[in-house]
């Protein structure tokens, strides 16, 4: 199974991310964007006839607000969707699909951390917003992958907890050098982070197959692109 996260930057690049989106769906089964705005609709509609949309919005502010979209492969079929995060206005927004996979299912979450303040290190809200995310899905007794842009450092506790909480943090395992490039650090020279988008899964139950962070420029975050190929037979 092919998964696709990615901040498509509120479709500004319409070309680019259009042909990037086209290319990619001949073998992805899931599309995980943030700031999926109106600029996207059409892309979706030629290039995503064949997915179904889950899709959540919140707003907190003029200088932050979440659109979110997952989109999946409609032979896969979504079991079950839902919204995490949306009444909390410290937190960004989350939302999640739960597809069939092996026989005990995935989840896949989508997550857009909040972006204030612009330094992406630690506060209170940022703290919850992990832990939500994590407590809600410590029950599950499925398969967990969280992704998106988290707006966050890699020394941040509110990455590290993902990993103290048994979870791979792919960008760290693979030694990704940054998901970001030159229009993140054209808008803000003087502060240009390297991290903000991360994907973590859950222990000893997922193989994954490859993971990659192509550096391309369809977007102001570049895309993490996550394939699993089977769940670790300790878990069937």
């Amino acid at each position: 199974m092919k998964i696709v996260f990615l901040n498509v930057w509120e479709g500004k690049l319409q070309s680019a991310i259009a042909k990037f989106i086209k290319e990619q769906s001949v073998d992805t089964d899931i599309f995980c964007f943030q700031e999926f705005t109106h600029g996207m609709d059409g892309i979706a509609k030629d290039v995503l006839s064949g997915y179904e949309k889950v899709s959540a919005y919140k707003s907190i502010g003029e200088e932050d607000y979440f659109p979110q979209a997952i989109f999946v492969r409609k032979n896969l079929r979504v079991l079950s969707f839902g919204v995490l995060l949306e009444k909390q206005m410290e937190c960004g927004l989350a939302i999640y699909v739960q597809v069939p996979f092996g026989k005990s299912g995935l989840y896949v979450c989508n997550l857009h951390g909040t972006s204030e303040p612009g330094e992406k290190l630690d506060t209170p809200g940022r703290l919850r917003q992990s832990q939500t995310l994590i407590d809600y899905f410590k029950e599950k007794e499925v398969p967990i992958i969280i992704g998106g842009d988290f707006n966050l450092l890699p020394q941040t506790k509110s990455i590290r907890i993902f990993e103290e909480n048994g979870y791979k943090d792919l960008i760290k395992d693979f030694g990704i050098k940054t998901t970001r490039n030159h229009y993140a650090w054209d808008k803000y020279p003087n502060s240009p982070h390297y991290y903000s988008d991360y994907v973590f899964v859950s222990p000893a139950t997922l193989t994954v197959k490859e993971f990659s962070v192509p550096n391309n420029e369809v977007s102001d975050h570049l895309p993490l692109i996550l394939d699993i190929e089977s769940i670790h037979p300790n878990v069937l």
